[in-house]
């Protein structure tokens, strides 16, 4: 989008415009039909929300027709939509899975499906997606030739779109458009029925179709961030009221910035003098910068004026303050700040005179702190879908108690002390989780660490298992063999 763009979005393109293919059932043409109104409602406002976190919404229209000209060529950008996503998304954090009913997902082939998809950073550019337009898509699909055997990709809603079945509580049908044409229009999108697949391209003005039938019904699954039962998709983090905040504070930095730039510097009047003070020695007129920056004014008295006027005066006008644009701009800072949950400072705006504590930060930062709790607690069971899918594919079936699960990182940050303090009391009391993976997570290592130490244990002990062997071995044949063993 431009600048300005994003601000008629409603004349984008219109809902009721049909994509027509001749080569579709009637059912599936009436699935389409349905996507595809869907996806042109909802395409104005998640274009506009994506200008707002792009740093691209328009702000021309917020000028007056009276500001100057130099400050009405100035750019404008404000980050604070941008800042409600990432600062949550980045206290979301997927560092792995694990399953509840103990079966290894090292055999169903897990460690490879995370790394040839690079599953977690795919995940979470999923829940930035999500936040951003309330929903984003997890695409599962088997791989081709030179990809990897299973695939899932993350998919956001300017692209693709979905049917909520309200009574399974899953997708219904799914729209998924890989590539537009100048005008915006889909040309090469796949919908996602139950069971089919059916892949659909144009070239020269005419659609072919292709049908890929399988057993994993509709293969998506949506992340939805604060999703309610009228809302089954959520809502976007960029809510109307960070947009109408984020305007205001743009309205507030450009009056602070026409201030500034007219109004600031203090204003003179000279009375009493004649144009000889406005002249160089030779009689041409000074220019208008020299008059002004004159360090000194010498001008001598007029004898003829009028009483009173005999002697030149000057009168100095102060400037006007920028200190209410301020004022405005933390008042809305605090507003943003309480809509959001992020700690007024991280906005760039002083709130305290003083130093605040380390533990008035941390009890700034709770609200923020359980909104991450409970985003990833909604994103989990559709990322575990998506997996558990996955892993099905590549294995043609697994286990019928298989109950994944993901393990997200703290949302608060605990320094490598304080967890490990808290770990060795709980180990205290229960000495025997020492000897876990679920231990070494108390003390608060990472998977990554847990693993090697695991791995290190295993070859530990078992070359200690070999080394008494040995010594046995070499025991029995220095005593002729004589010892029962």
């Amino acid at each position: 989008m431009g600048e300005d763009e994003g601000w008629c979005p409603l004349a984008d393109v219109a809902t009721n415009t049909r994509v027509v293919i001749a080569d579709l059932t009637d059912d599936e043409q009436d699935a389409l039909d349905a996507l595809v109104h869907q996806w042109r409602a909802k395409r104005p406002r998640n274009n506009l929300r994506s200008g707002f976190y792009d740093m691209k919404n328009g702000y021309r229209h917020l000028m007056a027709a009276s500001v100057p000209n130099v400050v009405r060529r100035r750019a404008f950008v404000l980050g604070w939509s941008a800042m409600a996503v990432d600062k949550l998304n980045r206290r979301c954090n997927l560092e792995g899975f694990y399953d509840a009913a103990g079966n290894s997902l090292d055999d169903l082939g897990l460690p490879d499906l995370v790394r040839t998809n690079r599953l977690t950073s795919e995940i979470n550019q999923g829940g930035s997606s999500s936040l951003i337009h309330a929903v984003s898509w997890l695409v599962t699909t088997q791989g081709g030739d030179g990809e990897p055997p299973v695939l899932i990709n993350a998919r956001d809603a300017t692209s693709a779109t979905g049917i909520w079945d309200r009574r399974l509580r899953q997708i219904r049908s799914f729209l998924s458009i890989h590539e537009f044409d100048d005008r915006g229009e889909p040309v090469d999108m796949t919908m996602m029925l139950n069971n089919l697949n059916v892949s659909m391209t144009r070239a020269d003005g005419r659609w072919t179709v292709e049908r890929r039938e399988h057993r994993y019904g509709v293969p998506v699954d949506p992340m939805r961030y604060q999703y309610r039962t009228d809302r089954p998709f959520g809502r976007s983090r960029i809510t109307r009221s960070v947009m109408s905040i984020q305007l205001q504070a743009l309205s507030a930095m450009i009056r602070a910035d026409v201030n500034g730039e007219a109004y600031s510097l203090p204003r003179y009047a000279l009375l009493g003098a004649s144009e000889a003070a406005f002249q160089n020695a030779d009689g041409s007129p000074k220019a208008a910068f020299q008059a002004v920056w004159d360090a000194m004014w010498a001008i001598e008295d007029d004898p003829d004026a009028p009483q009173g006027l005999e002697r030149a005066d000057i009168k100095q006008f102060t400037g006007q303050s920028p200190e209410p644009q301020n004022a405005h701009l933390r008042m809305l800072a605090q507003m943003f700040s309480g809509e959001t949950s992020i700690p007024i400072g991280e906005l760039g705006i002083i709130g305290d005179a003083n130093p605040t504590s380390a533990e008035a930060l941390e009890v700034s930062r709770d609200d923020l702190i359980n909104e991450a709790g409970q985003a990833t607690e909604g994103w989990s069971p559709d990322v575990a879908s998506a997996v558990t899918r996955a892993l099905r594919m590549l294995n043609g079936d697994v286990p019928d108690d298989l109950d994944l699960r993901c393990h997200w990182r703290k949302p608060m940050h605990v320094s490598s002390a304080a967890a490990a303090d808290a770990g060795t009391k709980i180990i205290d009391k229960a000495p025997w989780l020492a000897e876990t993976e679920v231990g070494l997570e108390l003390m608060g290592l990472s998977p990554d660490q847990i693993r090697r130490a695991m791995s290190d244990r295993s070859r530990t002990r078992g070359a200690a298992t070999l080394t008494q062997i040995r010594e046995a071995a070499a025991a029995r044949a220095a005593t002729g063999g004589t010892e029962q063993a």
